[in-house]
């Protein structure tokens, strides 16, 4: 978290960035450690990676604080581990900048059906 925290960091990937068309850094979930906040903060983009059916549903709400607060200069979120065989009769549709869909919970703009009715069977 110290050499996070300094300038150290910047510097390292200002170095990267010189050298290499992307410079991705891999780090703990966000919430479980500072150093994820502090990284993102110097990072030109940030991915929020989320599994389906694993990723509590309190951390697609912390996504709408993380936008909200503008935490990170750009955030992206990545919903993997979808079994859509398991989503039969389903439809959802989505525009703009964010959307999200998965065990009846999901984030941005947008409309579906047939999500209800399938999920009660």
């Amino acid at each position: 978290t110290e050499l996070v925290a300094r300038d150290v960091l910047e510097r390292a990937i200002a170095r990267l960035k010189e050298r290499y068309d992307y410079v991705i850094l891999d780090t703990a979930p966000i919430g479980m450690v500072t150093d994820t906040a502090i990284i993102g903060r110097v990072a030109d983009m940030c991915v929020y990676v989320c599994r389906a059916d694993v990723t509590p549903k309190a951390g697609f709400s912390y996504i709408n604080v993380l936008r909200r607060e503008r935490k990170f200069p750009k955030l992206a979120t990545v919903i993997n581990g979808l079994d859509m065989s398991k989503r039969k009769n389903s439809y959802g549709y989505g525009y703009g900048k964010k959307y999200g869909y998965g065990k009846g919970y999901g984030y941005g703009y947008g409309y579906g059906y047939g999500f209800e009715a399938s999920s009660r069977k």
